[in-house]
């Protein structure tokens, strides 16, 4: 049978009010009253009837908005396979998703989406952040007005954040440069394209990547870092570059999006499979371009996974009360190679 919040007060001697006030987090309770409750909590295994409060919340849809970046990129498409899946999941439960896509990676549309959100009555909003202090300002403003926020992907000091989800992106990066080490134990000059230098995770995959080569690699050595903006245009237009101005070029790092561009470039350039590549990010391009070899590794994120955790985390917090356990959520790193790209899902 269930433990009720009555049964627990009657152990602990005190008021259901007092019970109500220490599983719900609020203050007014003193310290070793609220640690009596909640040891009998727990050695009852209490568990809190959301699913009743939920359904009565649900008159009154509890909204929620997602902002990605532009979805030209297929990883965001991925990313939106998990938001959808969630939002169906929750949905009974009075929920709302909204999704929200930016255009351009440039801070002042983002700030605008935001800022609409802000005035809109949304509940708690999960953004992929751009590096930029009118970014801070907005969000930390949204927070500051009872939005809970949670950041996920690229990670940024000075915001008041729930939480963060993503991988450790400079251990990322540097798992990159361990596999282009491996590959080229005779070192060699390498190529760059990173998606965009506004946002974090590609800055700290840039980081890792140069630092494991400085520690273990010194041979290698990186000639160029172009940025594409995760446009697959550019990176094929970076990978001509790149061929023609270093004809001794021995690998592309590229850190987000655009692989297919590379895969186009290297054919052109009658590279492929003669230049060694690593990549991000396990989409169809990725897995198309594994298995002809053009691309030796991929290092994955499950997409799909992160976006159906964006808005459980938010469910979890609004409307189970539940606070995750740590502000950083790990996304695990995996290594995919042709042998192993129908081992894992983006």
């Amino acid at each position: 049978m269930a433990v009720t919040i009555k049964q627990i007060a009657e152990l602990a001697n005190v008021s259901r009010g007092t019970v109500d006030k220490v599983l719900n987090h609020r203050p007014g309770v003193k310290a070793e009253t609220k640690a009596k409750v909640l040891q009998i909590a727990k050695e009852l295994n209490y568990r809190p009837n959301f699913l009743g409060k939920a359904l009565v919340q649900s008159k009154v849809p509890t909204k929620l908005g997602v902002i990605l970046t532009p979805d030209y990129n297929p990883f965001i498409q991925a990313t939106l396979k998990g938001i959808h899946q969630a939002s169906e999941e929750f949905a009974p439960f009075g929920l709302e998703v909204s999704v929200k896509m930016l255009t351009t990676l440039e801070p002042a549309e983002l700030v605008n989406l935001l800022t609409d959100m802000g005035s809109d009555g949304y509940d708690g909003i999960a953004v992929f952040p751009i590096d930029d202090g009118q970014v801070k300002t907005k969000i930390n403003q949204l927070v500051d007005q009872g939005i809970v926020i949670i950041t996920f992907n690229s990670q940024i000091d000075g915001i008041r954040d729930l939480c963060f989800l993503g991988q450790d992106h400079i251990k990322g990066g540097a798992v990159a440069a361990g596999l282009m080490g491996h590959l080229l134990p005779e070192g060699g000059e390498l190529g760059i394209i990173i998606s965009s230098n506004n946002l974090s995770c590609h800055q700290c995959r840039l980081e890792g990547f140069r630092r494991k080569l400085e520690q273990a690699y010194p041979k290698l050595r990186i000639v160029e870092v172009q940025e594409n903006q995760d446009r697959k245009e550019e990176a094929f237009r970076i990978t001509l570059e790149y061929c023609n101005k270093y004809p001794d070029l021995k690998g592309i790092y590229i850190t987000g999006g655009g692989i297919g561009g590379v895969g186009r470039a290297l054919d052109i350039a009658e590279k492929a499979g003669r230049l060694n590549v690593i990549c991000h990010d396990l989409v169809p391009d990725t897995i198309t371009l594994l298995q002809n070899k053009t691309v030796d590794f991929a290092i994955g994120q499950s997409a799909t996974q992160q976006g159906y955790q964006l808005v459980k985390i938010l469910f979890d917090y609004i409307i189970k009360r539940q606070k995750p356990d740590t502000h950083h959520i790990k996304i695990p790193i995996s290594i995919v190679t042709e042998d192993t790209v129908d081992c894992f899902e983006e």
